[in-house]
């Protein structure tokens, strides 16, 4: 996991700045309705994380 982590440390680091940006966008133009859909975007995070993560388990058992 460490491992993988340390791979992908550019991709999470951008994923936060991302989201920080758009917490800040929808507190500002959106007056807070934005933050509704905050748990639905990290869920979706998440979930692709979890995928991507078993493809890379598989394809580091595959070498």
């Amino acid at each position: 996991m460490k491992e993988y982590l340390k791979e992908n440390k550019a991709y999470h680091l951008s994923f936060l700045a991302g989201a920080v940006i758009a917490l800040i966008a929808a507190g500002i133009f959106a007056d807070g309705a934005g933050y509704s859909l905050v748990p639905w975007v990290l869920g979706a995070f998440f979930v692709g994380e979890i995928v991507r993560f078993i493809a890379w388990r598989v394809e580091q058992k595959e070498d």
